[in-house]
């Protein structure tokens, strides 16, 4: 268990390192941006790639962190009608069914960044896998967090 626990800190502390990184380049791009449109009259056509990049990444990376932390929008009104036992069987299947679309955007992700290679970004002619990539990198990290609840919620099941 404890090499599923340290994969859990290398996986979560770099998921916050993009996070920081995505919103530090996201202020400090968007703000010179505005200085110089504003300020010298002299825009920066290149920003506009640059933030939405960071904004992708950042969307996708923030979207694992909130599976980690079961935090994504849910609706549990059925869920919390349930008794115990039942609820926690309702959760496995729902965090299976989860894992199933993960495993699906990680293969067709990657497939999907393939086909980017054949365009770029208007200013920095970037190809948009960049940009593409981010789903399946992110997806990779929320089947790791689902599989990890699915266990724990199985050894809660157990104690039941």
């Amino acid at each position: 268990m404890t090499v599923i626990k340290s994969i859990d800190r290398g996986i979560t502390g770099l998921i916050r390192l993009i996070l920081g990184l995505t919103s530090g380049v996201i202020f400090g791009v968007t703000f010179l941006a505005v200085i110089f449109r504003y300020l010298l009259k002299s825009p920066l056509p290149w920003s506009q790639d640059v933030i939405r990049l960071a904004f992708t990444y950042m969307i996708y990376f923030g979207a694992a962190y909130c599976v980690k932390d079961n935090s994504h929008l849910n609706v549990d009104v059925l869920l919390s009608a349930l008794q115990p036992r039942t609820r926690k069987i309702c959760e496995i299947i729902i965090n299976i069914v989860l894992l199933g679309f993960f495993c699906f955007l990680v293969t067709f992700g990657f497939t999907f960044a393939q086909l980017g290679s054949i365009q770029t970004t208007s200013y920095l002619m970037l190809p948009m896998t960049y940009y593409y990539l981010g789903i399946p990198l992110a997806a990779v990290c929320m089947a790791f967090y689902v599989v990890e609840n699915i266990l724990r919620q199985i050894k809660d099941l157990q104690t039941l």
